[in-house]
């Protein structure tokens, strides 16, 4: 299994690395806005952009390589998931260093990241993971992620709806749901983290466990 994960990282494509840059101008405004909300969905989908991009590939073709190894389906999933701590571990590491940065350099408030907002970026990011890697091994990889690329995109629509709201002198009601409900977060940190870890770990285990039996029922031509 450690193999089927150096594998991943070893053929992960450097273009890969260099359009996670987009990421960052979505999710920080041109690096102009350092909320700490930006920087924990920046994380969870910095994170999973580059663990998807090692998935890019027909599983038949992925499956000639596992045949070639002395692994089995079960250790084939199990690495998928397994590759994720990784990709968020240096995903974290690079965000990391570029609040630290940014905090440093711009001429804009910022903080770095909790531990529970990295605990909550965490099981975020698995939570889509175990969305996608059901549905690619099932249906593929264009599906798959066409499926979990609204997650995103609802998250950000949604964010842009807050601020617009935020911004509207008329909404004073929303405006106080919305500054209750920031507070609750910011007081109650690691009650929502490890609530979103419990969720997260849950769903994963399910999500493995369908994983698996996908794969170990498919046929392929050349096995």
């Amino acid at each position: 299994m450690n193999a089927l994960i150096r594998k991943d990282l070893y053929t992960q494509k450097a273009s890969t690395y260099f359009l996670t840059a987009l990421w960052f101008i979505i999710f920080t405004n041109f690096f102009t806005d350092g909320q700490p909300v930006r920087h924990i969905l920046l994380l969870i989908f910095v994170a999973y952009f580059i663990a998807i991009s090692t998935s890019n590939k027909d599983f038949e073709k992925e499956s000639v390589l596992v045949n070639s190894l002395p692994v089995t389906r079960k250790q084939f999933v199990l690495a998928k998931y397994a590759a994720g701590f990784m990709w968020f571990g240096l995903s974290a590491v690079g965000i990391l260093v570029y609040i630290f940065l940014f905090e440093t350099f711009a001429p804009f408030p910022t903080r770095m990241m909790t531990m529970p907002e990295l605990l909550i970026a965490l099981g975020s990011f698995y939570v889509i993971l175990s969305l996608f890697y059901p549905i690619q091994f099932k249906m593929g990889y264009l599906l798959a992620t066409s499926l979990t690329i609204i997650l995103p995109l609802f998250s950000m629509m949604s964010f842009r709806i807050i601020l617009n709201i935020m911004e509207n002198p008329r909404m004073v009601a929303e405006q106080q749901f919305f500054l209750q409900t920031a507070e609750l977060v910011t007081t109650n940190q690691w009650t929502i983290a490890l609530s979103v870890l419990l969720i997260s770990a849950i769903l994963t285990w399910l999500s493995i466990l369908l994983s698996i039996r996908i794969v170990r029922k498919t046929d392929f031509d050349h096995a």
